[in-house]
């Protein structure tokens, strides 16, 4: 009953319009679409769009549907979450007319093909990446993004079997790094010997991921973040960095205790065993249109999640890497796979079950904002690192009985800063180490159903 009422009041919050000073909508972009699970903005105004079956179209931003640019229909399983699903064009598409689909075969084979765009249809297709065994139905991910050393970074799941995850001789639930050829870059942190078959998986770049739908570059550096879906509660955004280790399956959202071999994730997203976030589409934007947006990582989920659900706004932190996530907004109650900013600066989202792509607009009718929050939401602690003493704040969309309790990194209770019922709002409290040694220290946000826990280092 308690997560029944609090669902009905995070959506009357959306429904008025409590956002971040700012209301959005969306207008439909392309309709009729079967399955879209991808999409790619081509020069001038079309797009270029997955279906999960496994057709690839071209469509008009106004909805005129321009050419079937290539079919995988027969050769495409699109069982579970299997299907034609990643696609990126070229860093030089300009030129060579270059344009890469990641799909799994009918005969369960891991498969990215480059085709070459000759008047809105497909030609000459080369296969870039070709890997068998897909055996099980689900956690096969999927999708690419160039990055600006102009290498191909592809997410590939687990494919249910947790354990391939931490090893480094196969390439599943990993961030593989690879040419646009398909050759090996010798400055991978695994490269050893040139081939992907013996010793070391040389593609890996990163590793201990479960099913990473999506990634993407920040414009204003290198940095790389991911989406990552987990088992029950909760689901993760990774800040990805060569050669590390992600902790799948020795950790599901933050270790605890904590573990210095493992990357822990910038943000988690709770949910419950029966309903998560599952989130897919991430970009940070930087357009025109949504100046509010400027420099704010947003993610989309593919699930009804019962804690989080919709487009997410995070603000990030610890410049210039900006590797912290400080704090989450829910900006509107939609589901989608993939988020993307067209040159018009708008922003894209890919809606698979509706069959749609979808422009982002303000909402001019809207409510304007009071200052509720639309979600609980604990932010990461400023400063950090800190010595001795640190703020902590928490949002709040509903009056409820407050937990905020510090623990060391043995799990021990160290402290408890907040054990009383709080109103609806956004609450801050202080804690002060002078008393404790220097070292790494959780925190944890407990109120009504929702549970949230981040790292914070002391340093004396």
């Amino acid at each position: 009953m308690r997560a029944i009422k609090y669902i009905l009041v995070v959506l009357f919050l959306i429904s008025c319009g409590l956002t971040n000073s700012q209301n959005y909508l969306t207008e439909n972009v392309v309709t009729g679409l079967t399955q879209p699970v991808c999409f790619a903005f081509l020069p001038g105004s079309n797009i270029i769009v997955t279906q999960k079956t496994g057709l690839a179209k071209i469509y008009n931003i106004n909805n005129t549907f321009v050419s079937n640019f290539w079919s995988f229909t027969d050769s495409v399983n699109s069982s579970s979450e299997k299907g034609l699903l990643g696609v990126v064009l070229d860093p030089d598409f300009q030129s060579n007319r270059y344009i890469y689909f990641y799909y799994i075969t009918s005969s369960n084979r891991y498969r990215i093909v480059r085709l070459k765009e000759n008047n809105n249809l497909g030609t000459e297709p080369f296969y870039v990446f070709d890997e068998p065994n897909s055996t099980g139905s689900y956690h096969v991910a999927g999708n690419m993004r160039f990055g600006k050393d102009n290498k191909l970074y592809v997410s590939i799941g687990d494919n249910g079997t947790s354990s391939n995850a931490q090893s480094l001789t196969t390439f599943k639930g990993k961030i593989l790094r690879i040419n646009s050829n398909g050759t090996i870059p010798n400055d991978n942190p695994f490269f050893d010997d040139g081939n992907p078959y013996t010793a070391n998986d040389d593609r890996i770049w990163a590793y201990g991921l479960r099913n990473s739908f999506d990634l993407c570059f920040s414009p204003a550096n290198d940095s790389l973040y991911a989406s990552e879906n987990m088992v029950g509660n909760p689901d993760e955004i990774n800040f990805i960095r060569k050669g590390k280790n992600y902790g799948w399956p020795i950790c599901s959202g933050y270790c605890f205790p904590y573990n210095p071999l493992y990357k822990e994730p910038i943000g988690i997203l709770p949910g419950n065993d029966n309903a998560n976030y599952a989130p897919a589409g991430i970009i940070i934007y930087n357009g025109s249109q949504m100046p509010e947006l400027n420099n704010k990582l947003l993610v989309i989920g593919m699930g009804a999640g019962q804690i989080y659900r919709g487009l997410v706004k995070c603000e990030l932190g610890n410049a210039p890497l900006y590797d912290t996530i400080t704090s989450k907004t829910i900006l509107l109650d939609l589901t989608g796979t993939t988020l993307l900013q067209g040159s018009d600066g708008y922003l894209y989202i890919c809606r698979l079950t509706q069959g749609t792509i979808v422009r982002l607009v303000h909402d001019l009718t809207g409510i304007s904002n009071n200052n509720i929050p639309v979600d609980f939401s604990l932010s990461q602690n400023y400063p950090n690192p800190f010595n001795p003493v640190t703020s902590i704040k928490y949002e709040m969309p509903q009056n409820g009985f407050v937990t905020l309790k510090i623990f060391n990194v043995l799990g021990m209770e160290i402290s408890s800063l907040v054990n009383q019922t709080k109103r609806q709002g956004t609450h801050e409290v202080t804690w002060n180490a002078s008393d404790f040694p220097s070292g790494v220290y959780f925190y944890e946000l407990n109120v009504d159903g929702f549970s949230e826990r981040k790292k914070m280092i002391l340093v004396k």
